[in-house]
């Protein structure tokens, strides 16, 4: 595991007067997808970014640098890809997130973007004293404009939590799954919560050649469907699903 850390910004450098707020994310050969666009946006609101590069063999680290100039940012490397047993990847990822003494955290991939009302409120959401866990709804795009609706991709009707406050002293449990295991602890609604209508827009299924590749990798990693749903893994193939244009 190597560690790349640049908490000395000098001048033109971000001075948070508000709680702060960590971007916390796990990435792994994205340069050549949207990391650039997904943190083009969010550096607009951020205070740090902990990002955990889980075995990339392209220049992501360098992009996250190079886009996020001004901000604090530490990189963890881990030589080899913890993937395969996502629970030990999350919790990696917690651990070296909460090193930074966060006041918030926002755990987001390198492909998932907010709509824009996010930007706009963020600051109020976590100046919030009487709430500690923000959950969101997660549209899977199939395009650049429509998501994906049917049996088997709904998520975005489900609340799921991806901006937390950072409590000292919070004793986690975590769902030890080696797949599909969620990104924070499990018990983390026993913290004061609430649902926010903001969307959150998931672009990892856009492009043929992504889908095709998380269906590989679904297969291989969990081929009785123990932790997630082989129907769903083979859905992923369907030539004409069903789309809805994303509104903002």
């Amino acid at each position: 595991m190597e560690f790349l850390d640049r908490t000395d910004m000098g001048e033109g450098s971000k001075v948070a007067s508000h709680p702060k707020l960590t971007l916390s994310m796990v990435m792994k050969n994205e340069s050549e997808r949207y990391l650039r666009k997904v943190l083009e946006e969010i550096r607009d609101y951020i205070d740090e970014a902990v990002i955990i590069d889980d075995g990339s063999t392209d220049n992501s680290a360098e992009v996250c640098l190079e886009v996020l100039k001004g901000i604090p940012v530490r990189i963890i490397r881990n030589d080899i890809s913890k993937f395969s047993n996502e629970i030990e990847l999350r919790k990696i990822q917690w651990t070296e997130t909460v090193k930074s003494n966060p006041d918030w955290i926002l755990n987001l991939d390198a492909d998932e973007v907010f709509e824009n009302r996010f930007k706009e409120e963020v600051r109020q959401l976590i100046s919030d004293q009487e709430v500690d866990v923000y959950c969101f709804r997660l549209y899977d795009f199939w395009n650049e404009t429509h998501y994906r609706e049917d049996e088997h991709w709904c998520a975005h009707q489900y609340y799921r939590p991806f901006l937390v406050r950072y409590r000292e002293g919070f004793e986690c449990k975590w769902n030890d799954r080696p797949q599909h295991c969620g990104r924070f602890a499990e018990n983390v609604f026993e913290l004061p919560h609430k649902l926010s209508d903001i969307r959150l827009k998931h672009l990892g299924w856009v492009k043929k050649e992504d889908r095709m590749a998380k269906f590989k990798r679904y297969r291989e990693l969990d081929p009785d469907g123990t932790y997630g749903s082989t129907e769903q893994y083979q859905s992923i193939l369907d030539e004409n699903p069903n789309l809805i244009r994303f509104e903002e």
